[in-house]
């Protein structure tokens, strides 16, 4: 909700919080609206009347190319997809169809009276279809006119011309384009056939050059550099090697250097020499052991004797392992379990023999450590010297074939380019070959095919005025002007639109809402014999619906006596006739129906109304016992209060008329007063004049415990209950409540008529119920009684009402309402 109109707390502040209750808005001044929908619909009539009708033809036209080949594929290798081209056709031939060019060739076949410029305004053209086949290759075009026959004849000449030009262009450029591709043709063929006669001339011309093919591609090739990038591959890896071997040699040499030959261990030599060393020095000593000790048979005997001990060895670790896995399977009782562990004794058996057939191994050649290193160091400087006279031999083929590849360095860079200008001449030719072959292939070629679709004709219904389009923008429009008085209406209005903005206005809880009470229903409630009001029906009918909501109110200002131990309370409002003093009679009497000694003042000297409401004498009164020099005590106070026929209820009236009311209520003699009533009253009551008209709410305001503010919702009255608030506010007195009164029937237009508590709308089931919980007297067994008792006791009060309280004598000293107290404990009258 967005509020429009400033709270209390935000008049002096520096933000304006904006609050606009669309729905209340349309609720409060939806004649606005509606009258703003009727002056929409009514121009939307008018402009409709006075429109010319419109027709409209329409036409499709289906554009391609003959030549899907060419459609498709275009120039060898091109880039663009078949999508992206057409949609640049497509483009290019919707500015086609609206060319000025396209459009007076129309106008010369069609004989039509009509401008370029005419033509063109009602032409309108788009490509592509609707839904799913938006991206259709299909041009659109609609031509509108005041005639039906001229609108269709129209769009059918401009397509004339649009395909006459296509045809006519697209029949030159194409024969035009096979002449000069074959003419490219023969220049192309000329130009490769020169290029490759040069290129071969050349590779024969110059023996280091030869042609390649790498990766299915022809290339030149330099040999004398191919054989210099052979060189220095070997040459590394010389290198390489050669100083490994060289910094082998010198581990080894600072290793013994200073040691004992004896001394060195197995460990020494596993430290030193990796395993393929220790294998080449192996292979030396049993090389050189075999060559002195065995024979070549020997040697192969024990060869064949060591190679059969590997494959026994093997076979058992086989079965072992198939053993193990087994029995872990199906358990050691299993019979594949048994047989398998005697397959492995056997085996078992069978090698043990054969080891002890064999003839006994010829003992090993056994060398010392140190003598395996000076063997390995004699062959590491072996290895060095050939590594060194290998190196010498490499340098000398590079260093020469370096100076071969420098010297035809200039011819290989002329053959490069001779090779590239063939490739050219080669690719130029394939391209225009393949162009000439794909025209030849299209014997009937002639650009784009523009086919009719759909075919322009008169129309039988106009496409403007629209009814339903400049309907509906009239009512829009209509609603929207509607709208905008609203809301012009509504910040501009000052009044009330909710008991929530009440509340944030004066910044206190709505204690209640006053129903409208009818003085010419009530008067026919009114107690026989009474003088009270028929405006007072808190008194007239206590268990009727209209004392209900002083009920409600009686129990707030209750529960303050109680929970903040206050007394007096001020009921005052804004202006005139805001149903203050009707309001605060009821409520004295409702309060007083509950045993409470109530007194209430009619501070209001201007204008007093407490008097004419309870049927009682003017004066003496406030003003009287106000204007009195001496002190204030109980017997002068009983002078100027007098009984009412309510029980309980004592009423202090205006007194005589004064010239100087403000003057009488800021003197000592009213603060004395209000002390005595205090001690001598459980509630006091004090109606005053609106705070707007006069000072006097804001003096009496200073000495009471509280203020209640009685507002009657009207309209443009918000004003008025805004500065009220900032009148009482700037004295720093607290609102304890407010008290909305009912509307009189006549402004129902002005008040929050959907916060109506009591009318027949939003609210008016609360009547219902107040109507059902009502008591019924004729029910009640112990009724009739208090009916009675009140009965004699208006009639007391009828006789005495008239003649001054005298000063009664009660256990407490306090002053009693009615007769005489007969000196009850607790100080509250007995009947």
């Amino acid at each position: 909700m967005i509020r429009s109109n400033p709270s209390a707390d935000d008049v002096n502040g520096d933000e304006l919080d904006i609050d606009l209750d669309l729905l209340g808005i349309v609720r409060r001044r939806y004649h606005l609206i509606a009258l703003g929908i009727f002056v929409g619909v009514t121009l939307a009539t008018i402009y409709f009347v006075n429109q010319v009708p419109i027709y409209e033809s329409k036409l499709a036209v289906l554009v391609g190319q003959r030549s899907g080949e060419v459609a498709n594929t275009g120039v060898n290798n091109g880039a663009k997809d078949m999508a992206s081209m057409q949609e640049d056709v497509l483009s290019t031939h919707m500015e086609l169809f609206a060319s000025p060019k396209i459009l007076e060739n129309a106008i010369q076949i069609a004989g039509l009276n009509v401008k370029v410029g005419d033509l063109a305004e009602n032409l309108s053209v788009s490509k592509g279809g609707d839904g799913l086949a938006k991206s259709a290759s299909v041009l659109k075009a609609t031509y509108q006119d005041p005639d039906p026959e001229v609108a269709a004849a129209a769009l059918q000449a401009i397509f004339d011309s649009y395909q006459d030009y296509i045809d006519e262009q697209t029949s030159s450029v194409g024969n035009e384009a096979a002449e000069l591709i074959a003419r490219a043709q023969v220049q192309n063929e000329k130009a490769l056939r020169e290029a490759d006669q040069a290129y071969r001339e050349f590779v024969a011309s110059v023996p280091a050059l030869i042609s390649s093919n790498i990766n299915g591609r022809d290339s030149l090739e330099d040999v004398h550099r191919l054989r210099l990038n052979n060189i220095e591959q070997q040459l590394g890896g010389i290198r390489e090697s050669l100083s490994h071997a060289k910094s082998r040699r010198v581990v080894i040499r600072e290793f013994v250097k200073g040691k004992d030959p004896d001394s060195l261990s197995d460990v020494h030599v596993m430290s030193l020499l990796d395993a393929d060393e220790i294998d080449r020095v192996n292979a030396f000593l049993a090389i050189s052991a075999n060559r002195d000790d065995q024979t070549n048979d020997e040697m192969l005997s024990r060869a064949v004797m060591q190679e059969s001990t590997r494959t026994e060895y093997q076979q058992l670790l086989t079965l072992s392992s198939k053993e193990r896995l087994m029995a872990a399977e199906f358990g050691e009782n299993h019979p594949s379990v048994r047989a398998l562990r005697t397959e492995l004794d056997n085996m078992r058996r069978f090698v043990d023999e054969s080891r002890e057939n064999r003839p006994e191994e010829d003992k090993r050649v056994e060398a010392k450590p140190a003598d395996i290193l000076a063997s390995y160091y004699q062959v590491l400087q072996s290895d060095i010297s050939e590594m060194e006279k290998r190196e010498e031999q490499l340098l000398e083929l590079s260093e020469k074939e370096s100076k071969l590849a420098k010297e035809v360095e200039t011819t290989f860079l002329l053959g490069s380019s001779l090779k590239a200008n063939l490739d050219r001449a080669q690719a130029r030719y394939d391209e225009v070959f393949q162009r000439l072959h794909e025209i030849n292939l299209t014997n009937d070629y002639s650009g784009f095919s523009t086919d009719l679709i759909v075919m322009p004709l008169p129309a039988s219904v106009p496409v403007w005025p629209s009814r339903t389009k400049i309907a509906a923008l009239g009512i829009l429009a209509g609603g929207m002007l509607g709208l905008a008085l609203a809301l012009l209406a509504e910040m501009t209005d000052r009044t009330f639109h909710d008991p929530a903005e009440v509340e944030r206005i004066v910044g206190a809880s709505i204690l209640a809402h006053v129903p409208r009470l009818k003085e010419s229903a009530l008067k026919k409630k009114v107690k026989e014999g009474s003088g009270i009001s028929a405006m007072i029906p808190t008194f007239h009918l206590p268990r009727g619906t209209e004392a209900e909501t002083f009920r409600v109110l009686r129990t707030s200002l209750l529960f303050l006596t109680k929970s903040q131990s206050k007394k007096v309370f001020l009921l005052t409002s804004p202006s005139p006739s805001d149903g203050k003093s009707t309001t605060i009679a009821n409520l004295a009497v409702s309060v007083a129906q509950t045993g409470k000694r109530v007194l209430l003042i009619d501070a209001d000297m201007r204008r007093p109304t407490v008097a004419a409401n309870f049927g009682v004498e003017r004066s003496p009164g406030l003003s009287d016992l106000l204007s009195h020099d001496g002190p204030i005590n109980p017997a002068t106070l009983a002078e100027c209060v007098q009984a009412s026929e309510q029980d309980s209820l004592t009423l202090c009236t205006s007194g005589s008329r004064t010239s100087e009311p403000s003057e009488l209520l800021e003197s000592d003699q009213w603060v004395a007063f209000l002390d005595l009533a205090r001690k001598t009253y459980d509630v006091i009551l004090i109606d005053t004049p609106p705070l707007l008209a006069v000072a006097d709410p804001s003096i009496v305001a200073d000495e009471v415990d509280g203020v209640f503010l009685a507002v009657r919702i009207e309209k443009n009255n918000r004003t008025l209950v805004e500065r009220a608030t900032e009148v009482l506010t700037d004295k720093g007195i607290a609102i304890e409540g407010v008290i909305v009164n009912s509307r009189d029937s006549r402004s129902n237009h002005y008040a929050y008529s959907s916060y109506d508590y009591y009318g027949k709308k939003q609210y008016g089931y609360v009547a219902n119920y107040r109507r059902y919980y009502e008591a019924n007297d004729d029910d009640d067994a112990g009724s009739a009684p208090r009916r009675k008792r009140s009965s004699s006791k208006r009639t007391a009060a009828a006789s005495t009402r008239s003649l001054p309280i005298p000063e009664a004598a009660s256990s407490n000293g306090h002053v009693a309402n009615g007769s005489t107290v007969n000196g009850s404990s607790n100080g509250h009258p007995t009947t």
